[in-house]
């Protein structure tokens, strides 16, 4: 026994229980106010397809009651009701509907102007479902996976293992999602016997499910995710999948769709009240739970399964009271016979009109086709025969279609795209027979293989299925105001005729007018009959009248799950503990921790520019781009030219978007004709290599991208003393003659095999060197040791951007954003135009015939006052420019930086106001680097 609190109560519940049916147990009637008028609602379909049941779990609203299992301590609310569900004041909102009608918030509160103001947030207010606790510390934390699988079968019903089981004995590896916690979709509550059907034994439907469970269960080729919704389905066939408290991302080769099919309400007024269920949900909580949720019963149908239904309400001990059977002959039926046999009244050719009761149904109207009325006396009625084929998912995938069968009276799918099946009652086919020959069929259509007399015999059954199919007796849809088609919505009948002559006649802008099947539920509830109403009120036919678009998420799913942990793993370099046992102060840097500083950084800056420092620059992103056509294929992202860059040459690379915007930059290195060595920005290396791969998608050239990232250690060793300090433990040959600036070089140190790359990000004589990372804390050690008599020190992030500033090396990212291009930013040199072409290349020579507007500049302060980063730089009191990035410049003794001026400003020497707080600083523009403005020293 489990003991849990709802709305402050202490309740208490069998292990299994879901919230509805453990509150269902103990006569809890009202689950929550509709959204509207704050009319009570009850269990409806008890498997989280309808708005009911949503309630505040342990603080987190619109949580599906019907479908979350009950735990220890677990604090459950009722939600959109002042003061309680049972005794809503707002409740008299549903007595003045005629003053809300369909789009007031269009016609009303808006004379005067200011009226709006003042009633838009007491609107907002009273409508609604749950509200966010915006002082909670947070819900539970979700992650994020990835899965890959030759099959994904959506669904766990009959047709969905069938699929699965014939697909993986022909050996194809398979993932089988199923939302609810144990596999066999509605067989898992159905009595009926079924015998001679192809490829099961004979048995009752849920004798059917356990064996096949069982057999999905043990079958090694089937990994089974229940409890898991698949809420999104993307091109390529990315399924999006939630499981418990994470976010799955599978990718599948091919894809089952065998989502099923779902009962709908009947149209007719107070067809809302508590009490008043899906046939399916109260077969759910009876079978499953062992909950009877009514005494007196009504069973009303369209066809044969209300007969099943009410055998097994009777096998429970609930009185059916009689069965309401809209056909206009009487049925002979197995079942059928049972019924009438047990003494139930069978009214044939009757329709509901109404239901009585408050906060429960107390009985129902019905009518004959006569006209003639009476009044049954009950407290459930079990709503049964209307079904909607589960398309929701299925019409995610580019290419699917979904139209109306008039032979099978619903919406099927009768287009797919390439390596997508379906299989089950989503076709629309209601008979397990079919539903199992589809099964077959779709698994070994998945597998690649196909058996032309199974799929004749399948043709055979779905066409005598069709041609015994006759047209249901639905009850008709009349305008009562309280005949709701959308639950969620609080939208009736009536108000779809409403809308219709205001002129809203095309269902798409229909539903945004009126907002039917906008709400939690997406139109599972209330599809069909929003359809079918305003078919009849525009005398269109039901195929013309269309379907309102399927949009992802197909189920409710938690933002929590969408955004993912809180905290993301964060990646060390191999000289992570070095640096910490160093006493580094660390910080996060994207992705990396890096070495912020290990003292001053000041002092880490002077012993570089003095003598020699070091630093991990393990963090770099690195690609190596092989192939013949590696040259062509880097001409043609970046914005250089590198088909005819010689051997051992390095190059500065930037990366542009289409509209000439600067994403990325690095070096590319030439190792060989067909061999280059590509560094990134720490972080963006993934978005790089994606982007490489984009670009090299469809193009045929020879090109293999790979990222080496974590494969390769590297540090930088730069300063006057440098080449020094590397001669101790390197025979390479590192004068300036030998071994000159932008040029690489493989050669040993300290034992290690490494590239060097003599680059001057700092403005130092330096090289920068790549190695296996497992060699990395050796070859930090060797090097500290090698420089110890030169005063080497490590130099953390801080000083190296201060050493870059001052030479006026940007970040992509700080001193760029989301609309600089190389040429506001001083770096048209970098730029190819006489290339045929590049990415980038049309939308930054549309910028060619333009003046800029602002440039990109140093600037060197006045006196000892700094800067922050993002200060305004400003005129007249107002702000005309920002600043990007500013420190303290050991060499100069001031405050300097980068920043963005107007262009008449971007002059060497122009005076500048930069403000923090309410004083104007000083500054000059200064065009040139302030440090070795003309290279000598790291080309020394």
């Amino acid at each position: 026994v489990v003991e849990f609190e709802f709305d402050g109560k202490k309740v208490s519940a069998y292990e299994g229980d879901t919230i509805g049916s453990a509150v269902t147990a103990v006569g809890v009637d009202i689950l929550s106010r509709s959204f509207k008028y704050h009319r009570p609602r009850g269990l409806l379909c008890a498997t989280g397809n309808c708005p009911n049941c949503l309630m505040t779990v342990d603080g987190i609203p619109n949580v599906r009651g019907c479908t979350v299992q009950v735990c220890a301590g677990m604090k459950v609310n009722r939600q959109n009701a002042w003061p309680s569900a049972d005794h809503d004041f707002l409740s008299l909102l549903d007595r003045m509907d005629r003053f809300l009608p369909v789009g007031f918030y269009y016609k009303v509160f808006h004379r005067p102007k200011m009226l709006w103001e003042f009633m838009r947030p007491i609107v907002r207010r009273i409508a609604g479902l749950g509200k966010v606790d915006v002082k909670s510390d947070g819900g539970p934390t979700y992650s994020h996976g990835n899965a890959q699988t030759d099959l994904a079968v959506v669904g766990g019903g009959p047709a969905g293992m069938i699929a699965a089981l014939t697909a993986a004995d022909a050996g194809v590896d398979v993932t089988l999602i199923d939302r609810f916690p144990t596999l066999g979709g509605h067989l898992v509550y159905d009595t009926t016997r079924y015998v001679n059907i192809d490829g099961i034994e004979d048995g009752t439907g849920q004798e059917i499910a356990a064996s096949l469970r069982q057999r999905v269960l043990s079958h090694d080729g089937i990994r089974v995710m229940s409890g898991a919704t698949a809420f999104g389905s993307y091109q390529d066939n990315l399924i999006a999948v939630q499981q418990g408290y994470k976010a799955i991302q599978l990718r599948a080769d091919r894809v089952v769709m065998a989502n099923g099919s779902y009962e709908v309400p009947f149209s007719f007024e107070n067809n809302d009240r508590p009490g008043v269920m899906l046939a399916t949900g109260a077969m759910l909580m009876a079978k499953l739970y062992g909950i009877p949720v009514g005494k007196r019963a009504v069973v009303v149908t369209i066809d044969d399964i209300g007969y099943a239904t009410t055998l097994s309400l009777l096998e429970i001990g609930v009185e059916v009271v009689a069965v309401v059977d809209s056909r206009d002959e009487p049925v002979s039926s197995e079942a059928a016979d049972a019924v009438r046999n047990a003494g139930v009244e069978v009214l044939i050719g009757h329709r509901v009109l109404s239901a009585n009761g408050a906060k429960r149904v107390s009985g129902i109207k019905v009518a004959a086709l006569d006209s003639s009325e009476r009044v049954l006396r009950c407290d459930l009625v079990c709503m049964a025969g209307v079904r909607q084929p589960d398309t929701g998912l299925l019409l995610q995938q580019p290419g699917a279609v979904v139209e109306y069968d008039e032979e099978l009276h619903e919406s099927v799918p009768v287009n797919l795209p390439d390596d997508v099946y379906v299989a089950g009652e989503i076709s629309g086919f209601h008979d397990l027979s079919i539903v199992i020959a589809q099964g077959v069929a779709s698994g070994r259509r998945a597998a690649g293989h196909s058996d032309a007399t199974a799929v004749a015999r399948l043709k055979d059954l779905e066409q005598e299925y069709r041609s015994e199919k006759k047209r249901p007796i639905t009850p008709p849809i009349s305008d009562t105001k309280k005949e709701f088609i959308c639950f969620c919505e609080d939208v009736s009948a009536k108000d779809i005729g409403v809308a219709i002559r205001e002129g809203f006649g095309d269902i798409q802008t229909l539903k945004r007018y009126t907002t039917a099947t906008m709400g939690p539920c997406q139109g599972k509830m209330c599809h069909k009959a929003f359809v079918e109403a305003t078919a009849l009120r525009t005398g269109v036919s039901i195929l013309a009248t269309g379907a309102t678009t399927a949009r992802p998420p197909a189920q409710g799913v938690p933002l929590g799950a969408l955004a993912g942990p809180g905290h993301m793993p964060m990646k060390r370099t191999p000289l992570d503990m070095l640096h910490r046992v160093a006493g580094a102060r660390m910080v996060e840097l994207g992705p990396w921790w890096r070495a912020h500083n290990y003292g001053s950084p000041q002092d880490e800056a002077r012993a570089v520019r003095e003598s020699v420092g070091v630093i991990d620059v393990s963090t770099l992103g690195k690609l190596e781009v092989r192939g013949s056509d590696a040259g062509a294929l880097l001409d043609r992202v970046y914005t250089h030219r590198f088909s005819n860059l010689r051997d051992g040459r390095i190059r500065y690379g930037l990366l542009c978007g289409e509209n000439g915007v600067i994403m990325d930059d690095g070096t590319v290195t030439r190792l060989a004709y067909d061999q280059f060595f590509v560094t990134t920005t720490t972080g963006n290396v993934d978005v790089i290599e994606d982007w490489f791969n984009w670009w090299l998608a469809g193009t045929g050239m020879e090109v293999f991208v790979t990222n080496v990232t974590s494969s390769y250690a590297a540090v930088n060793v730069a300063g006057p003393r440098a080449r020094e300090t590397l001669a101790k433990i390197t025979d390479v040959d590192l004068s300036a003659d030998s071994f000159g600036y932008m040029r690489s070089k493989r050669g040993v140190v300290a034992g290690v095999q490494c590239l060097f790359l003599r680059i001057g990000f700092v403005g130092e004589t330096g090289w920068e060197l790549h190695f296996p990372s497992e060699y990395a804390e050796h070859l930090w050690k060797a090097l500290m040791e090698a420089g110890a008599e030169y005063g080497i020190a490590p130099f953390g992030l801080e000083a190296q951007r201060i050493l870059r500033l001052e030479k006026g090396h940007i970040i992509v990212g700080q001193d760029t954003d989301a609309a600089t291009d190389p040429l506001d930013a001083g770096m048209r040199w970098a730029v190819r135009f006489d290339k045929p072409d590049f990415i980038g290349r049309g939308g930054l020579l549309a910028n060619t015939d333009r003046e800029s507007e602002e440039k990109l500049v140093g600037f060197v302060m006045r006196d000892g006052f700094v800067p922050e980063d993002g200060q305004p730089i400003v005129a007249n009191g107002e702000p005309i420019g920002r600043v990007t990035s500013s420190r303290m410049s050991p060499t100069l003794g001031k405050g300097f930086g980068l920043g963005w001026v107007p262009e008449k400003l971007a002059h060497e020497g122009t005076d500048i106001l930069i403000r923090s707080g309410n004083r104007d600083w000083p500054a000059v523009v200064a065009t040139e680097p302030v440090y070795d403005p003309a290279g000598k020293r790291l080309r020394g």
